[in-house]
């Protein structure tokens, strides 16, 4: 009975150590897999900030068109009212 028992605990502890090596080994491999997903999110990071940067710069670029160009069209109508106005005058005059 003895022998059989002490077999029994053995076999145990050799199954329980095979289990643990396998664990050891899963999380390792999952660890590093972590790892390289963790440097890929890093780049893609940095592109994106990289690419949110350019995209900051041609918002800039298209803000400060609009304004001149809003102020531009401004002047114009104002100096085409104002040209008006003096045809009329001239025309009323004669």
């Amino acid at each position: 009975m003895t022998f059989f028992m002490d077999k029994l605990i053995v076999v145990t502890f050799v199954l329980l150590f095979v289990i643990i090596v396998k664990l050891i080994l899963v999380n390792k491999s999952r660890d590093k897999s972590h790892r390289l997903k963790m440097i890929h999110l890093k780049k893609m990071m940095k592109t994106l900030i990289q690419k949110q940067k350019i995209l900051q710069q041609k918002t800039n670029i298209i803000a400060t068109y609009q304004i001149q160009h809003k102020t531009d069209m401004k002047k114009l109508s104002d100096e085409i009212f104002e040209l008006q106005k003096r045809i009329f005058e001239s025309l009323s005059n004669k």
